[in-house]
Parts: structure tokens; sequence; C-alpha cells
């Protein structure tokens, strides 16, 4: 049977920006027009774990194929680096970020290959560097001199890893597992965003049977845009940690975790937006740009505590105030108070989650936690 081309693993890859200004290493993963008219997603596992600087995501999917065995020819894109300073020489032909990719269908582990296809500017949707059986695939010194030409200033051309599957009749099983290191910009600590509406293109237009799970670390703040839900009610913590109230985050929703993941299911699943996961650094978070009060900062979201100590003026603080904020990482992991004006500032919180089970120890916090309470005692 003639071979289709399907690109299904579509993942918005973002990793690990050195610019100051919010510029992003890669932006982008674009849907191939080719829709598949026979194979259906019954179900997917979307995975999501933070270790360190880098992601961990695992996708388990199970397709099913009604028609006799089809020969698939199937991957997904990276655009190019944003960043001047990448070394194509060391890292050709694989894009310089991502690591650990592999792909098994059916218990079998599979090959990859990468081609490079040039960005079309005029049509950003457009997908036609396959053609006649083969790809429009850019040398290494080709991609090379487009990178110089750009000077950091685009994404030139796709990285596009491909690979060649079987699927038999019936239900097929697939997991694919990558690695990237996490993005970052003046105004966020890490980015993420995943491809959903990929979904779509399939026989059923949507997932059957859909599970999303996220842990991005102990003790994190990040919103999630409810551009494929309406409600944080819609999830569910597995673990400790609690939502921002509604009516205070109406176009993006806020998730405090003091420990384990948050979890989305949906059967049926139509995606109308992509998954964006993003964590602000201090007063980004709610945009107090130009005023704000230090004590509601820290009642409305915890992280960027680098951040914050930048918007500090100790000398403004009384003693009551310099105890609540040295406090603060011990709350946001649960810490249950028993003096009464500490626990009613806590209490006030869109974060704090009282936990018995929480034994002290700044020996388990961050350095970043750690630096914040030598700060305020200073």
């Amino acid at each position: 049977m003639k071979k289709l081309t399907i690109l299904f693993f579509l993942l918005l890859l973002m990793v690990g920006a050195k610019a100051n200004d919010g510029v992003y290493y890669a932006n982008g993963n674009q849907l191939i027009p080719v829709t598949e008219t026979d194979i259906s997603v019954r179900k997917e596992v979307l995975t999501i774990n933070r270790v360190d600087d880098r992601l961990e995501v695992t996708v388990y999917y199970e397709f099913f194929n009604p028609t006799k065995p089809k020969d698939l020819l199937v991957g997904f894109e990276a655009e190019s680096p944003y960043d001047s300073y990448v070394d194509m020489e060391e890292t050709f032909p694989n894009h310089p970020y991502i690591s650990n990719f592999t792909v098994t269908i059916n218990g079998d582990r599979l090959g990859y290959e990468v081609a490079h296809v040039l960005y079309d500017e005029e049509d950003y949707r457009k997908r036609d560097y396959f053609r006649n059986g083969q790809f429009s695939d850019l040398s290494r010194e080709q991609c090379i001199k487009t990178m110089n030409e750009y000077e950091g200033m685009g994404y030139p051309f796709y990285y596009v890893y491909h690979f060649n599957a079987h699927f038999r009749e019936g239900l097929n099983s697939v997991q694919h597992t990558y690695d990237f290191e996490i993005s970052n910009s003046v105004g966020e600590e890490y980015r993420f965003t995943y491809i959903l509406t990929a979904a779509n293109r399939w026989a059923n237009h949507q997932i059957d049977d859909f599970t999303l799970n996220i842990d991005m670390g102990e003790a994190q703040s990040f919103f999630i845009d409810p551009t494929f839900f309406k409600s944080v009610d819609e999830w569910v913590f597995k673990g400790t940690g609690r939502a921002t109230p509604e009516k205070l985050s109406k176009n993006t929703k806020m998730f405090h975790v003091q420990k384990g993941a948050v979890s989305f299911h949906k059967d049926g699943f139509h995606p109308e937006g992509e998954l964006h996961i993003s964590k602000p650094r201090g007063f980004y978070a709610f945009g107090d740009h130009d005023t704000y009060d230090i004590m509601d900062l820290v009642k409305k979201m915890m992280g960027g505590l680098e951040e914050l100590k930048y918007l500090v003026d100790k000398s403004t603080l009384s003693a009551e105030q310099r105890r609540i904020l040295r406090n603060v990482p011990f709350a946001y992991r649960g810490h249950v108070f028993k003096d009464e004006g500490l626990r009613q500032f806590f209490e006030s919180t869109y974060w704090y989650v009282p936990n018995p089970d929480y034994k002290d120890d700044m020996n388990t916090m961050t350095p970043e936690e750690r630096g914040w309470i030598y700060f305020i005692l200073e």
C-alpha cells in the first residue's frame, strides 16, 4: 500500500532562552494539512514532568485502524533555534536542544531520521516539502548559512523528525518520549506549549479518552491557559495544592502545588486550543508593574522569590511583616501555624494549604527559598 505522510506528534518545543528580552530557542510546530480518514485516536495519556531545568514528556496513544494494515511516514516538527550562538557544526543533524527522542509502536522501537526544510515566510501553514517520496532536505552547510543570514532574528527552517511505522489492523499502541530544556524570558521562569489540536486531524476528529498529567515539581505556582477547558474544577490535584479562585484569573488559571501533580481528563475530547504552561516571575504574575504592595503580591502567588527581593524595601517593613515574609517558604510547603497572626495572614492567601504531615526542614528547600529567608533575616 502506498505510504501516507501523516505528522501526528505535533509538539510546540520551546527550549531554553539566552537573550534577556525573552527570545526562545525554539518556538513552533505547525500542523501538516493532511487528514487521516481511517485511523482514529482512541486514547491519549500525556505526562509532563519537570526535572531540574528540563521537561520529560511521555505520550501514550492508542490508535484504531479499521482497515487493512498500512505503512505510514510519521513524525513531528521543531523550529530551528532562535539563537545565533548555537553550534550547528557540533549538533547537526539533530536539534541542539532536543534529547532522548524515542518512539515505540506495538512494542517495537523505531529508528528515525531528521530532515531540515525551509520555513515558508508567506504561508506558515504550507507544507509541501515532501514530494515524490522524499524530503527537500537542507545540508549542514545550507543550514549554517541560513542561520547566519537570519542572525537569530527568526526561525528559518524546520527540523522534521520522521520514521516509518506499520499500523496493523485494529488497535495500535504508540509511546513517544523526549526531553528538552525549559525556555524562559525576563517575565517568565519557564514556558511550555503542546499542540493538542493535532488530534482533530484524525478520522474521529477527537481523542475518545484523553488524560493530561502535569508535575512541575515541589512548591511551584504556574499558569495554564484555559484554551481547552473552562474551569479549574475540571482538574484534580494528585497530591497537595490548590488553584487560584476563578474570579481572580479569568484569562488564565493559576495552580499552586506543594507536592504532586495536577490532572485533567475528558472523554470525547475535541481540543479547540493548545496547552500552554508558564511560571511568571514575581509581579508579572498579575501585571502589577507600576504600583504594588509586597504583602499583596505574596498573598497572590508564590514563586519568583529572587525577583521579589528587588521589590522589597526592608526599611519600610514592620517587625510583623518581616516575620510573615520570613515564613513564606514554610507556609507554601504547608506548615501549620499555631501563631494567630501568621495563621490569619496565610489563610488569606490564594495558595496556602495546611499540611499536618509537613516537617520543617530547610535542607529540603530550594536555594531560592533558603536565600529568601536569609535575605529577610539580614
